[in-house]
């Protein structure tokens, strides 16, 4: 009967020590293998341009978390593209946040045999409840994984490259 607890109680702490050993794991574990957050900085000319690629976010309803200002319209999460990331380009000059500027940004598949590039509908938005000085310039997109290529144009002139990879 000893020997039958003794195992019981063995059995209990292996699995409590498996469990605290996954948990540790996933937190020392890159960001970037548990959900797609990209983010790189490049000049482009006078401006500074941090693309993001995140996670698909919402522009619509009570828990929405941009605000659309101006631009082509958002793609939405419920959409016919199902995006999953969203894109977007934050622009600063002198360390201050760019409001409004003409930002164009495309894209490409590396990995692929074709170099088309893919024209992402711009909205120009700020996060809902925080103001314009979070304004920033992109849409929800629907990424495959694979190595990527962007580029980000703002006032028509000045250009900046990023290149990125999403996991599967």
């Amino acid at each position: 009967m000893l020997v039958c607890i003794m195992r019981n109680q063995n059995s209990y702490y292996t699995w409590l020590l498996t469990g605290l050993a996954l948990a540790i794991a996933s937190l020392l574990l890159p960001q970037s293998t548990l959900a797609e957050n990209i983010s790189e900085t490049a000049k482009a000319g006078s401006y500074s341009v941090t693309l993001k690629v995140l996670p698909a976010e919402s522009f619509r309803g009570p828990k929405a978390e941009m605000t659309r200002d101006a631009g082509a319209q958002a793609n939405l999460v419920t959409g016919p593209d199902h995006p999953n990331h969203h894109m977007v380009a934050f622009i600063s000059q002198d360390g201050k946040p760019v409001e409004s500027a003409e930002v164009k940004i495309s894209y490409k598949l590396l990995s692929s045999k074709e170099e088309t590039w893919t024209k992402l509908p711009v909205v120009r938005m700020h996060v809902t409840g925080k103001g314009l000085g979070t304004t920033h310039y992109g849409n929800n997109v629907r990424l495959d994984p694979g190595h990527y290529e962007a580029r980000v144009s703002v006032n028509g002139k000045d250009t900046a490259t990023f290149q990125f990879s999403v996991q599967g």
